[in-house]
């Protein structure tokens, strides 16, 4: 019975370690999500980014502070397959224009940058209200 049982022992710790050995591997070549931060606050965004990539996952994380509701909408969503969560509800798509954010709630949208450029972003509500995230490729000068 002993016989038995010891390759079935190795096999479980065979599995084991293959399990193991992929995550390790999957979390060492997972690429972190890069992060702009977006206030809103006494009729402004203010913007907080880090240096972005093309083609990584990026979110951006805006909050409005103000007590009225404002929109946040860019072109950078546009051609690109975006998911946006607001106030528990996750919407999904291609062209996403942005997404209305009431005083004290926030919105986080999350998708690749295709392509290197100036993007802006405004709310519809109030267009005096403007900001841009700036993502240059290397080589653009």
């Amino acid at each position: 019975m002993f016989r038995e049982t010891l390759p079935l022992r190795r096999m479980t710790v065979f599995m084991l370690a293959f399990c193991l050995g992929v995550g390790l591997f999957s979390w060492v070549n997972a690429q972190p999500e890069q992060v702009v931060d977006v206030r809103i606050k006494d009729f402004e965004f203010r913007a907080t980014q880090m240096p972005l990539q093309l083609n990584a996952q990026t979110v951006i994380h805006v909050v409005n502070e103000d007590k009225v509701r404002h929109d946040f909408g860019s072109s950078i969503f546009q051609n690109t397959h975006t998911r946006v969560e607001s106030g528990g509800v996750f919407t999904y798509g291609n062209d996403v224009r942005g997404a209305f954010i009431e005083p004290d709630h926030k919105a986080t949208f999350r998708f690749v940058i295709r392509e290197s450029g100036r993007y802006q972003f405004q709310c519809s509500i109030h267009p005096e209200m403007k900001g841009e995230i700036l993502l240059l490729s290397a080589g653009t000068v």
